[in-house]
This record gives C-alpha cells, structure tokens and sequence, in this order.
C-alpha cells in the first residue's frame, strides 16, 4: 500500500440550529437535543454531507446511537452509499458503528 494514498474519514459534526428552534424540541422532548451529521473527510477538508438528525443522548451527545438518534442509521448507509459509489474503499470500523475509515484503490478516477 503506498503510503501517499488518501484516507477518508467519517466524523460526526454538530449544526447549529436557530436557538427557537434548538429550545422548543428541548421543551417538547424534555431533552437537549443536539442536530447533527456526517461527514467525510479527507485531511480535515469535507467532501462528503450527510443529512442532520437529531442526538437526544444526554450524556455523551456528540456519540449517538440510533436508540437516542432516530434516522442516524439512515443517514449513515446513505453517505456511506455515496462514499463507495465514487470509488471509496472500506478498510477500518472504529468503536462506533459510524467511524468508518475509507481509502480509495490504485488507478481509481480522483473526481472529488
């Protein structure tokens, strides 16, 4: 493996929400709720976006799971559908189902 290739990285990054808005679901579910979503990196440069979905996990917001995170799943297997369609290769799972590693093989076309 040439140690040049590039790695993409799948990380969770927060949006901000407008302050109404970020209250009322709070007042609503009773729970903080933080917006969030994915993102494939490459060298800390986004290439990839997935849609937001919501973490209403109090204790640790920025590590959901889809028991406190509805549609998180869902957004995953979609970036993750559009990282492997442009060539991305899977090689590593971090501790979290969504901490994807991704490198993209020898001669694969570069369009991003």
């Amino acid at each position: 493996m040439n140690a040049q290739r590039e790695l993409l990285r799948i990380e969770i990054e927060q949006v901000e929400v407008a302050k109404l808005a970020r209250m009322l679901t709070s007042l609503t579910t009773g729970v903080p709720n933080q917006t969030l979503r994915f993102v494939g990196q490459v060298g800390g440069e986004t290439r990839y976006e997935s849609g937001t979905f919501s973490s209403n996990h109090m204790f640790d917001p920025m590590n959901p799971d889809e028991g406190y995170a509805p549609r998180m799943a869902e957004h995953l297997a979609k970036i993750r559908q559009e990282i492997e369609a442009d060539g991305w290769v899977e090689t590593s799972q971090g501790d979290q189902s969504w901490a994807l590693t991704f490198v993209r093989p020898e001669g694969a076309a570069e369009d991003n």
